[in-house]
C-alpha cells in the first residue's frame, strides 16, 4: 500500500500516563536523529543483526519506528504522536507517516523527472519523455511503498486497550 497521505491512528489504554511513558521508554531503543544524515546510517549499522522498535519520547510527544533484521530502513513509516490523560487511562493520538525527509526527497524526484520529461518533449524525444514518465512513477511507487504499518500497529498491541463494556453482558 502506498503511504503518501498520513493515516490517523488513535486508541485508549488503561495505563495512566506515567506508566504509559515508562512502558514506552522500556519498549523503545532510543534514537535521536540529528541533521547529520550519517547518524541514521550509523544507528542502522549498529543494529544490523536485530529487529527492533526505535524512537524517542520528549514530554508527551513520541515517535515509534521499526527496524527489520539485515535492512537499512531509516526512511520508513513511523508513528508520530502524543499521549494525554483521559477518563479511563491514557489517550494516544497520532499519524502513521514517512519522515519529512522522505517527502522532500519525493518532491525533488518528481520535479527532476518532470523537468527531464518536459525537456525531452520539447526536443521531440518521445522515447526519452516516456522513460522519464516511467522513472517518475517507479520512483514515487518505491519511495512511498509501505511495509511497516503492520509492525507499528503490532507495537501498540503490547499496551492494554480500553474497551467499553455493555451493561447487557451481566444480564
Amino acid at each position: 500500500m502506498l503511504l503518501i497521505i498520513p493515516k490517523k491512528y488513535e486508541f485508549e489504554t488503561t495505563l495512566p500516563p506515567k506508566r504509559f511513558a515508562r512502558k514506552l521508554d522500556g519498549e523503545l531503543t532510543e534514537f535521536r536523529p540529528t541533521l547529520n544524515i550519517l547518524s541514521t546510517g550509523k544507528f542502522m549499522k549498529s543494529h544490523k543483526l536485530e529487529s527492533l522498535y526505535y524512537g524517542r519520547r520528549e514530554g508527551e510527544k513520541f515517535q515509534v519506528c521499526y527496524h527489520k533484521f539485515k535492512k537499512r530502513d531509516g526512511g520508513e513509516t513511523g508513528f508520530f504522536g502524543t499521549y494525554e490523560k483521559s477518563e479511563h487511562g491514557t489517550l494516544v493520538k497520532g499519524k502513521l507517516r514517512k519522515p519529512i525527509v522522505t517527502y522532500v526527497f519525493g518532491i525533488i524526484w518528481m520535479l527532476l523527472t518532470l523537468l527531464s520529461g518536459l525537456v525531452c518533449l520539447s526536443l521531440k524525444q518521445e522515447y526519452g519523455a516516456i522513460v522519464c514518465g516511467v522513472l517518475l512513477l517507479a520512483g514515487i511507487f518505491f519511495l512511498f511503498w509501505d511495509t511497516k504499518s503492520s509492525y507499528i500497529y503490532s507495537f501498540f498491541d503490547v499496551f492494554p486497550k480500553y474497551t467499553e463494556k455493555d451493561g447487557n453482558e451481566n444480564k
